[in-house]
C-alpha cells in the first residue's frame, strides 16, 4: 500500500522573518530564518531540519511516498532532498515535488488550499487514494501519524487538546477550534471562536481541541473541495480548514483526540524552545 504524506513548504514564512532583539541566537540560524523557508532551518544539534525530524517520524510510521510542495522561488529544498547522504538516510522514502507558482496579480503564495490543490494538480497519481497532508514548519508524531492513518474512516483530522500544548496562552487563543458531532465527526473547524463558545466545549466535552493542520484526506473527495474554495476575505488566502469544512458537508470527517505538545516554528523565538525540544525528544538522532 503506498502511504503518501504531503508536506506544505511553500509559504512565505513572514513572522519568522521579523527582527528578533535580545535573542541568543546563532548568527548562522538568523541567517537561515531570514532566507530559508521554516522546516529546512537546522534546529538539530547535527544541522538537520524540522523536515528531517518530520521524514523520520514518517518513516517510522511506515509511509513510502513524500511529496514536497515548494515555494517556485525555493532553490535549496529540493537539492537538499536529492543529495546523495539525504537519499541514503530516508532509503525508504521516494520524494516527489511541486510548486506552488504564484499568480501573476499576487506578490504571495494563495494559502494552504491552493497548496494541497496545485500538489495534486502536478502530481496527478495523487488525485486518487488516500494522503496525509501536514505543516511544514510542526513536528507531528509517530502517534499521530498511525493514527491519522489507521483511522477507520477515511478522512480524519487531529483534534489536539489545547491543555497540552506548550504555548503562551496568547498564541493557543489564536488557534482555531475543531468542533465535533456527538458522534465524533467533524462539524467544523471554527476560526476566532469567543470565549464563551470555548467555555460551552469545555463543559460539554471536558476538552477544547484545536486544529494544528494534520489530516488524512481521500484525494478524489477532497479535490473539488479545494477548487470550490475561496479566498478568506480578511487575509485573501485560501485555506485549508475551509476546504476540509466543505468537506465534512459532503463525507464523514473523522475528529481523533490527541494530547501532546507539537513542537512549531513560527518565528525566531521558537528555534530555541524547538532545539531544546530535539534535545529532551530526539537524542539519538543527533
Amino acid at each position: 500500500m503506498n502511504k503518501r504524506l504531503l508536506i506544505l513548504a511553500g509559504g512565505m514564512s513572514s513572522r519568522m522573518k521579523k527582527a528578533a532583539e535580545n535573542l541568543q541566537l546563532d548568527q548562522q540560524l538568523i541567517q537561515q530564518a531570514d532566507t530559508l523557508t521554516k522546516g529546512m532551518i537546522q534546529v538539530g544539534s547535527a544541522g538537520q531540519s524540522l523536515i528531517d525530524y518530520q521524514l523520520h517520524n514518517a518513516q517510522q510510521a511506515g509511509f513510502n511516498e513524500v511529496l514536497l510542495l515548494l515555494h517556485p522561488d525555493d532553490v535549496f529544498t529540493q537539492e537538499y532532498y536529492e543529495s546523495e547522504a539525504i537519499r541514503r538516510k530516508y532509503a525508504d522514502l521516494s520524494f516527489r515535488y511541486a510548486r506552488q507558482f504564484i499568480p501573476a496579480d499576487r506578490q504571495k503564495p494563495s494559502g494552504t488550499a491552493d497548496a494541497v490543490l496545485q500538489a495534486l494538480q502536478q502530481a496527478p497519481d495523487w488525485q486518487s487514494g488516500r494522503l496525509v497532508i501536514c505543516n511544514s514548519d510542526n513536528l507531528y508524531s509517530i502517534k499521530a501519524l498511525n493514527l491519522l492513518w489507521n483511522s477507520e474512516s477515511p478522512n480524519a483530522l487531529i483534534s489536539y487538546d489545547r491543555a497540552a500544548l506548550l504555548f503562551a496562552p496568547e498564541r493557543i487563543q489564536a488557534f482555531a477550534i475543531i468542533r465535533a458531532d456527538e458522534e465524533g465527526n467533524l462539524v467544523d473547524i471554527h476560526e476566532k471562536p469567543s470565549h464563551e463558545e470555548i467555555d460551552s466545549i469545555l463543559v460539554k466535552t471536558g476538552r477544547v481541541g484545536v486544529s494544528m493542520n494534520l489530516f488524512v484526506m481521500e484525494a478524489e473527495k477532497l479535490f473539488p473541495c479545494l477548487k470550490a474554495t475561496p479566498f478568506h476575505p480578511t487575509r485573501h488566502e485560501k485555506e485549508l480548514p475551509t476546504a476540509v469544512n466543505k468537506l465534512a458537508t459532503l463525507e464523514k470527517v473523522a475528529v481523533l483526540p490527541v494530547s501532546e505538545n507539537v513542537p512549531d516554528l513560527t518565528n525566531k523565538q521558537d528555534i530555541l524552545t524547538v532545539q531544546n525540544y530535539l534535545k529532551d525528544h530526539y537524542s539519538s538522532l543527533n
